[in-house]
């Protein structure tokens, strides 16, 4: 399990630090892509019995639309920034920070929203698994950002 995991960091890790040269074509391949392969590392991590799978899937499979049309959003911030590197002004800077912070609480009432969804139809186990696996995922993708992407300077 941690061996696919790290595969499927490092390839997102590998794939972020081209972002800013990647169609948005590439970008929904590249999201039905890791959708599998991180379905594969969900399928792994999650603890699920026969009269649960079912269940689980069909709301992970509703979950991960959702969380990749975010991911969308996402893409176009930081390309975004990307591009406007090196020029930040304040007023670009705020325009930004009033996009990236409604974005990230998104985010987090997706996975609050879902956990509940799958706790009431599996278990509060299996919900538990499925918060700390995407939490977990979400903060290394992030760090690894904020490691591949410039600090922001004024200009």
């Amino acid at each position: 399990m941690i061996k696919s995991l790290l595969s499927f960091i490092i390839i997102l890790f590998i794939s972020f630090s081209n972002l800013a040269q990647t169609t948005q074509d590439e970008v929904q391949l590249m999201q039905s892509l890791y959708g599998m392969e991180k379905r594969d590392i969900i399928g792994e991590f999650i603890e699920l019995n026969e009269s649960q799978e079912n269940e689980f899937w069909q709301l992970y499979d509703e979950y991960e639309l959702k969380r990749q049309e975010i991911g969308k959003e996402r893409y176009r911030l930081l390309t975004s920034y990307v591009n406007d590197y090196g020029e930040v002004k304040p007023e670009n800077a705020d325009n930004f920070m009033k996009q990236v912070i409604p974005l990230r609480i998104k985010s987090d009432k997706l996975v609050d929203n879902y956990y509940k969804k799958i706790k009431s139809r599996t278990d509060p186990i299996v919900a538990m698994q499925f918060y700390q696996i995407e939490n977990y995922l979400a903060d290394a993708i992030k760090m690894e950002l904020l490691e591949e992407i410039y600090t922001t300077k004024k200009q």
